[in-house]
C-alpha cells in the first residue's frame, strides 16, 4: 500500500507536534531533565521524623508552590529530605524555618518555607544547602490529637456539664427574639464598620504617626507637665493675693479711665502723631534689631575701663572731623542759634548730596542702605486724622491753662497771666553774627552760652567769659560757686 504524499507530512506534523507536547508537559509538570536545563536547583531539610511528608508533595514559600519534595532518605538521628526548587525566587538561606504542615484534616502535608530575613544568601546560591533540624516543625500526629482530645473529654465531669448545659438552657429559653435582635445589630454594625473600613483604616494609619509623636516628644510633654503643676502650686500659694488683685482691680480700672477722661483732649492727637513714628520704627526694624544686639556688647565692654583694680583704664583718640561733616547740599542756609527757639518751617528740600563714596559723612535718609529697609506698611483709611499740635495747647485747653479745674476762674485772671507771660518772654537783636537775648529786669535767666569758647551773652546782651577752672575774676571770693554751677552751663 502506497501513502499519498499528503498523508506522510500530516502524520510527521502530528508526530512532531506529539513529541514537542510531550516534551512540555514532562519538563513543566512532571519536572523531566528541568535541572539538567538549569531551571532547577536542589536544598536539603533533615527532619526528625517525616511527619507525613512523602515523595513529590508541594514545597511553598510564603504559601506560594516553589517546587517539589524529592527522594528522602534515613540518617543517624532522622531523614533528610530533597527539595527541588525553581529558579527565579529567590530564598533567604540564614534563617530559614521548614515547616511540614496539613493541608487538610485528613492529611495532605507539604513543606512550607519561611524565612525570618529578606536579604542574602540565598539557597540558590553556591553547593546545596541543608535546613538544620532545629529550624524544622512537625505537625501533631494524628494518633496524638485522638489522645489528646479523649483525654480532654475523660477530664470533663458529667455531673457539672449537665449542671452547665441546664444553665445554658435556663439562661437561653424566651430569649430568642432578643439573641435574633443582637445578631440583627451586630450585622448592621459589621455593615456600619465594613463601609467605615477605608476611613477607619485612615485613623489607624495616622495615629501611628500621632503615637510616634507623642513618644518622640514625651520629654516635653513631661516637662510641660511638670511646669504645669508648678504654676497651679504657685497659683494655690499665692491665691490670696490674686484674690486682693482681683478686687482691687475695678477701683485700679476707674483709675485709669479718669486717666484716659483727663488725657482725651490730648491723646488722640497723640495716637495720631505716633502713627507716623511707627511706620519709621518699622522701617527700620533691622537696624533697631542689630542695635538691641550690640547695645548689651558695648554696655559689658565698658566694664573693661574699670577692671576693679582701683584705677581706670582708658584712651582719649581725638577724631574731630575724622571724617569731615558734609557741607554739600546745604548751600543757602542761614545759620541758627540753639537759642533761637521762635517757630520756624524746617526746610525739606536740603540734606547731604555727596556721592556714597565720599570721605565726608554722608549724612541723612537719602543714603540709608536700601537693603536695611523693610517696607513701610500702609495704613488704614483716617488712621493720621487728628494728627499734629491738639487744640488749646498742651492741655487742650482754650484758655492756656494747665488743668480742667483752671476752667473755673475768671477770664481776667487768664489775660492777666497771658500778659505776664509776654512780659517774661525775652527780645532778642542779631548783631555782628551773635544773637543777644533781652530780658524784663524781674527775671532770672541764663542763656546765650557757647560751649566752645566758654562765653556767656546776658540779659544785657553783654559777653562774660566763665571759665570751666577754679579761679574765676568775676566772681570774686565766691569763685568757689563755679564748681557747683559749671557743670551746669555745659
Amino acid at each position: 500500500m502506497i501513502l499519498k504524499r499528503g498523508v506522510i507530512i500530516q502524520l510527521i506534523a502530528f508526530a512532531v507536534i506529539t513529541i514537542v507536547g510531550v516534551t512540555i508537559v514532562l519538563v513543566n509538570y512532571i519536572g523531566v531533565g528541568r535541572q539538567l536545563l538549569g531551571k532547577q536547583y536542589t536544598a536539603y531539610v533533615d527532619l526528625s521524623d517525616s511527619g507525613g511528608v512523602f515523595t513529590n508533595a508541594e514545597v511553598t514559600y510564603r504559601g506560594v508552590p516553589v517546587g517539589r519534595v524529592g527522594p528522602m532518605s534515613l540518617t543517624k538521628d532522622g531523614i533528610r529530605v530533597k527539595l527541588v526548587l525553581d529558579r527565579g525566587k529567590r530564598i533567604p538561606r540564614d534563617g530559614t524555618k521548614a515547616i511540614v504542615a496539613n493541608r487538610s484534616a485528613v492529611g495532605e502535608q507539604y513543606i512550607d518555607l519561611e524565612p525570618t530575613r529578606k536579604t542574602g544568601p540565598y539557597l540558590d546560591q553556591g553547593d546545596p544547602y541543608t535546613i538544620p533540624k532545629q529550624m524544622t516543625t512537625l505537625p501533631v500526629r494524628t494518633e496524638e490529637l485522638l489522645r489528646n482530645v479523649d483525654q480532654l473529654v475523660g477530664s470533663v465531669n458529667t455531673k457539672d456539664l449537665g449542671t452547665i448545659v441546664d444553665e445554658l438552657d435556663k439562661a437561653f429559653n424566651g430569649s430568642a427574639s432578643d439573641l435574633q435582635s443582637i445578631l440583627d445589630d451586630t450585622h448592621r454594625l459589621l455593615q456600619t464598620a465594613d463601609q467605615a473600613y477605608p476611613d477607619t483604616k485612615q485613623l489607624l494609619d495616622n495615629s501611628v504617626t500621632v503615637l510616634d509623636t507623642q513618644r518622640s516628644e514625651a520629654a516635653n510633654i513631661r516637662g510641660f507637665a511638670r511646669n504645669l503643676n508648678d504654676f497651679t502650686a504657685s497659683l494655690r500659694k499665692d491665691d490670696p493675693a490674686l484674690r486682693k488683685t482681683i478686687d482691687n482691680a475695678p477701683g485700679a480700672v476707674d483709675q485709669t479711665h479718669k486717666a484716659i477722661d483727663q488725657l482725651s483732649p490730648t491723646l488722640p492727637t497723640l495716637l495720631a502723631n505716633l502713627t507716623t513714628t511707627g511706620q519709621v520704627i518699622t522701617s527700620r526694624q533691622n537696624g533697631l534689631r542689630s542695635l538691641f544686639i550690640l547695645y548689651p556688647v558695648e554696655v559689658a565692654g565698658a566694664f573693661t575701663v574699670t577692671p576693679g583694680d582701683g584705677t581706670q583704664h582708658l584712651g582719649l583718640d581725638l577724631n574731630i572731623s575724622s571724617p569731615p561733616a558734609c557741607t554739600e547740599g546745604y548751600g543757602g542756609v542761614k545759620h541758627r542759634w540753639p537759642q533761637d527757639t521762635s517757630l520756624r518751617n524746617p526746610p525739606l528740600n536740603v540734606g547731604c548730596k555727596a556721592p556714597h563714596n565720599s570721605a565726608t559723612d554722608v549724612r541723612g535718609a537719602r543714603n540709608f542702605p536700601k537693603d536695611a529697609l523693610t517696607p513701610v506698611p500702609a495704613l488704614p483709611p483716617g488712621a493720621t486724622t487728628g494728627a499734629g499740635f491738639p487744640a488749646g495747647g498742651a492741655y487742650g485747653t482754650d484758655g492756656g491753662s494747665k488743668s480742667s479745674e483752671a476752667k473755673g476762674k475768671s477770664s481776667g485772671d487768664g489775660q492777666a497771666k497771658g500778659k505776664a507771660a509776654a512780659a517774661a518772654a525775652p527780645t532778642g537783636q542779631l548783631s555782628n553774627g551773635r544773637l543777644y537775648l533781652s530780658y524784663p529786669a524781674n527775671s532770672v535767666e541764663f542763656a546765650g552760652y557757647d560751649p566752645s569758647t566758654g562765653a556767656v551773652y546776658g540779659p544785657d546782651g553783654k559777653k562774660y567769659v566763665m571759665p570751666r577752672t577754679a579761679g574765676n575774676r568775676e566772681l570774686g571770693d565766691s569763685s568757689w560757686k563755679w564748681l557747683m554751677l559749671g557743670p551746669l552751663s555745659q
